[in-house]
């Protein structure tokens, strides 16, 4: 193939992406050279990370002036001294054109590049990034993330992504949903820490049910509603903290949750909840990742994403002086002890662009980038630090240590979320509704999940 008709394919491809809206992309098959080198060198080389953050000022993701982002910028300095290169760092929210832009050109000036799994996935399924198998040691799970967390940056046959996983705070970016509770509250009501509750096995489907309408009350003449949660955020936590997974691999099938006995159950007792026994807990405001109501004391429990703790200075932990975390509570057929949860994208994913300017090179800095730190090399010195540095008590760390050691991706872009979250918005029986929309879940079992999980046998095995 021509210089001129490889970019002419890639030219094509980013056109389809820009008119698909996330539909399914044309893959691109690149004929680059991605031979393996085994110098550790750099030879005085200019590398570039592109990096996108969520929201607000960061320092590789951490808020600037933090310890944690005193600890990335020394990495990024011992980096450029032992490995004799220089690191250029790109903070741009943007920084996917880039990428693709240097696609079509055949000019790439990006080394590696961080974004969000959710916008990130439609690079990867057009064959924009690398596949990191060959280069990385992708079973060196504490370092690289977990199978299940990196799920969404799969596919086919290869993994494109990993994420900073033995990072103090980005590690417990990622899993998911986490209920934060105002503990003034709580102190005020005289109610038990419900913490407690969790760390004597006692926090289930009934103690929550009963709860509610306790923390519902009155100050200074204002309503203060026991929690502020999207509809569509409680039906998807409700199924898994039942013990069931949105969606698992077996004997070569996509398994998903939502349609077993298990997860009907679970969605029959999340709608019961929230649109009938205590519907008057809700907070009336809904909207997702949107702390603004908790902030103000309108509610005593939010559901809240992991990275709206500690992404930036105007995140809960930084925001609020008395804060608990809990997971969902557990149905009867959960695991006791075990707390699953989802993510919808994986805030901290980074690959490198299929035709990086060297991608054995690039591949080297991504690993000694993701090494740990070197004053927290256990997940237990990072819990331990974490609880002294940003959380109120050991308790609300090792939450976000379970869950993230039990998250999957949820395969919101794909749409199955909004096949469960139309269990809250009608009467129908779950069951005939699920029935309803089944020729919808299987389309994307077959165009997304199945794919997704292929990969995962072909980089992970069985």
């Amino acid at each position: 193939m021509t210089k001129f008709m490889k970019i002419l394919v890639l030219m094509i491809a980013f056109s389809f992406i820009l008119c698909s809206c996330g539909e399914t992309v044309e893959e691109i098959i690149p004929e680059y050279d991605f031979s393996v080198s085994d110098k550790t060198d750099l030879e005085g080389a200019n590398m570039t990370i592109g990096w996108a953050g969520i929201t607000g000022d960061t320092v590789f993701g951490f808020a600037p002036g933090t310890a944690n982002a005193d600890y990335a910028l020394e990495r990024k300095k011992n980096i450029e001294d032992s490995m004799n290169c220089k690191i250029n760092v790109i903070y741009n929210n943007d920084i996917l054109p880039v990428l693709e832009t240097g696609v079509m050109s055949g000019a790439q000036t990006l080394d590696l590049v961080k974004h969000e799994s959710y916008f990130l996935v439609v690079d990867i399924r057009a064959g924009y990034l690398s596949g990191l198998s060959q280069y990385l040691d992708v079973n060196n799970y504490e370092k690289y993330g977990t199978p299940n967390m990196l799920q969404s940056v799969m596919w086919k046959d290869d993994l494109y992504a990993v994420t900073p996983y033995a990072w103090p705070e980005l590690l417990y970016s990622s899993p998911g949903h986490v209920i934060t509770v105002n503990e003034n509250f709580i102190s005020r009501l005289g109610q038990t820490d419900p913490r407690d509750y969790v760390e004597n096995g006692e926090w289930t489907w009934d103690l929550f049910e009963e709860l509610l309408p306790v923390y519902t009350h009155e100050d200074n003449g204002n309503k203060v509603y026991a929690i502020k949660c999207h509809d569509a955020y409680f039906a998807m936590n409700m199924l898994l903290s039942n013990g069931v997974a949105v969606s698992e691999f077996k004997d070569g099938q996509v398994v998903c949750g939502a349609y077993t006995p298990e997860g009907i159950a679970a969605l029959e007792r999340a709608r019961s909840i929230m649109l009938d026994t205590c519907a008057d807990c809700f907070h009336p405001s809904q909207s997702a990742a949107d702390p603004t109501e908790f902030y103000r004391g309108e509610c005593v429990m939010y559901c809240a994403w992991a990275y709206e703790l500690t992404r930036d200075i105007n995140s809960i932990m930084f925001q609020m002086d008395n804060v608990a975390l809990l997971p969902f509570p557990q149905g009867p057929n959960a695991k006791p002890g075990v707390y699953l949860s989802y993510h919808e994208s994986l805030p901290n994913s980074i690959g490198i662009p299929f035709n990086a300017k060297d991608t054995a090179s690039s591949a080297l800095l991504l690993s000694a980038l993701l090494e740990p730190f070197e004053d927290f090399p256990t997940k237990d010195s990072i819990i331990e630090y974490m609880t002294a540095q940003t959380f109120f008590d050991r308790r609300d760390t090792e939450v976000l240590a379970n869950l993230t050691r039990n998250t999957e991706y949820g395969f919101f872009r794909e749409g199955a979320r909004g096949v469960i979250q139309s269990a809250t918005e009608t009467t129908t029986p779950i069951s005939t509704l699920l029935e309803s929309n089944q020729k919808v879940y299987d389309q994307i079992v077959e165009e997304f999940m199945t794919p997704h999980y292929q990969a995962r046998v072909a980089v992970y095995g069985e």
